[in-house]
């Protein structure tokens, strides 16, 4: 949640120097500058590291499951075997530990290798837009309105496709 936040945060920040940018009064270049947009989630979902990071992260997100079934198991045998309820209660606290350590580790794990990624992709954009001659790319989330020919998704898309391995 708090990496959405700052992630809004800094597409809306872009989105004002933008608009100052290219705005008569704002203090940029002489010539307009050349703004395009893309769709992030599109241009990372298009990524092997993305897709190996999502098929990393359900295998990880069943393993941890299956250990807090097992756990489920156990609880459902003390109440069978009539156990205490200081027994459950115990095995109730566990279960809840047990899944808030493996929320917490899948959460730091996957937002670090996200991390790495995301800085990836960026760079490859900031490549590609220098080489082309884009001063500035809005993610499409804060674009109102903007023409297709405006939209360089697919070709950064195509660009990035090199840098896979």
């Amino acid at each position: 949640m708090k990496k959405t936040l700052q992630v809004v945060f800094m597409v809306v920040i872009i989105a004002v120097v933008g608009v100052v940018v290219v705005s008569e009064g704002g203090a940029g270049p002489s010539d307009p500058a050349r703004i395009a947009f893309a769709d992030m989630q599109k241009v990372l979902e298009a990524t092997k590291d993305w897709n190996t990071l999502n098929t990393d992260y359900q295998k990880d997100m069943q393993f941890y499951q299956a250990q807090l079934d097992s756990l489920s198991k156990e609880y459902q045998d003390l109440v069978a075997s009539g156990a205490s309820q200081e027994s459950l209660a115990v095995k109730q606290q566990e279960i809840l530990t047990k899944k808030s350590q493996y929320e917490q580790t899948l959460e730091t794990t996957y937002n670090a290798k996200l991390q790495v990624i995301m800085e990836q992709v960026n760079k490859r954009i900031r490549d590609y837009s220098t080489f082309i001659g884009i001063d500035m790319v809005i993610s499409s989330e804060v674009v109102v309105y903007g023409a297709p020919a405006y939209d360089v998704t697919d070709a950064i898309i195509e660009y990035m496709k090199g840098f896979q391995k």
